[in-house]
């Protein structure tokens, strides 16, 4: 039987927060000690990062320990944006799990995904969930997710980037007692688990769908065999079409991946004289895409049918917990009010423990792949498997 736990603590000092938070998540699950533990630290713990991890491992009775630092966490209703936090969430029960660590190498981030895929691989089985988080300043996550995917297919890949609240410049991410910067790391879990994953999106389309009529690398040079710019230009506010910072600042592209599932990526540049856009995404002739920008109300609407659709599942309703990453984009600056995601939860999936961070990036399965999504929050619930 799977039990999950979670606890957050705002103390100052980095281990008595540690300690406070996994003893409060064994504690919520009924546990004496954890199978794993996820943890989570605000940038105000950075000088402190391996005693947090530490302190989990200590408190939680288990040395598989991995997380990442954030520029927020949350646990249960709590959120904690700013200021020092830690959030555990603590596993225990019928599961294994496979820690790992890769440091990035050179630059390399395609043999941090043969690395990982070596360290797991031979423990890959049917169900298995990969829980990844890396320092989303210096890995390409959407580049080791494709890798990943091609190397470790079936499996189920979960997790985000870890992100800072901006005075440091620097991310870590944790693996057994350490942190570190420029890395990788996560946990492999199987045996009687499944997990059931919700995409929740910030983004709203403003046009309809367009078809890519020509593209080179990150260029879509034609949509429905016009200049890309003239489609965009359609539906841009003259303020907007005069002002190409502001333009792009504003405006970002949605790019389908099935009938229901898109990813959101940031529009580069727009170049006047040829028409062509640069998108912070591959892209290829072919392919679809849409505009659209951030909006906190079409936040809420998909959040809650998003959540309404998923209540409904039986698997939701035999979950024993989750884990929750959340676009640093998606905060308290963004909707106006603090704890509005967590307030949804639980809502929708009731007292059921939840923890997790504001990501620089968050991963999520769709369309038979691992994905890197932005401005989502991503909802991965844990259960036993029928």
């Amino acid at each position: 039987m799977l039990r999950v736990g979670v606890g957050l603590s705002t103390e100052r000092d980095s281990g008595r927060a540690a300690a406070s938070a996994a003893g409060a998540a064994l504690r919520s699950g009924g546990i004496p000690d954890a199978r794993l533990a996820l943890v989570f630290a605000t940038t105000a713990h950075g000088p402190g990062f391996t005693r947090v991890a530490r302190a989990v491992s200590e408190t939680c009775g288990t040395r598989d320990v991995v997380g990442c630092s954030a520029a927020g966490v949350l646990a249960a209703e709590e959120e904690v944006e700013g200021g020092p936090g830690v959030a555990v969430l603590a596993v225990a029960g019928d599961l294994a799990a496979r820690r790992f660590f890769v440091p990035l190498s050179e630059g390399d981030t395609g043999r941090i995904a043969t690395d990982i895929a070596a360290a797991v691989g031979a423990e890959v089985v049917p169900g298995s969930v990969l829980i990844l988080f890396t320092d989303s300043y210096n890995v390409d996550s959407e580049l080791l997710l494709m890798q990943l995917g091609r190397l470790l297919p079936g499996v189920q890949i979960v997790g985000g980037g870890g992100s800072e609240d901006g005075s440091v410049g620097e991310i870590s991410v944790f693996a057994g007692d350490a942190s570190s910067s420029r890395a990788a790391s996560g946990v492999l879990l199987r045996g009687a688990l499944r997990a059931t994953v919700t995409v929740c999106h910030a983004v709203r389309p403003v046009s309809p769908t367009h078809r890519i009529t020509r593209a080179d690398g990150t260029t879509v040079q034609e949509l429905d065999g016009r200049p890309a710019f003239e489609a965009l230009a359609a539906i841009l506010p003259a303020p907007l079409r005069d002002d190409p910072r502001r333009m792009l600042g504003s405006v970002l592209v949605g790019l389908p991946i099935t009938e229901d599932e898109f990813v959101a990526r940031h529009l580069i540049a727009a170049d006047l004289r040829t028409g062509y856009l640069k998108v912070a995404a591959r892209v290829e002739t072919g392919h679809e895409l849409f505009f659209g920008v951030r909006d906190s109300w079409a936040a809420r609407q998909h959040m809650e049918q998003a959540l309404s659709r998923r209540a409904r599942d039986p698997e939701v309703r035999n979950a024993a917990g989750g884990l929750y990453v959340n676009c640093v984009g998606r905060g308290r600056m963004f909707h106006g009010v603090p704890g509005l995601d967590t307030a949804y939860l639980r809502q929708h999936v009731g007292a059921m423990p939840i923890a997790g961070y504001f990501s620089g990036g968050e991963f999520a399965p769709g369309g038979g792949a691992p994905r890197l999504h932005q401005y989502t929050g991503v909802l991965t619930l844990l259960g036993g498997s029928a």
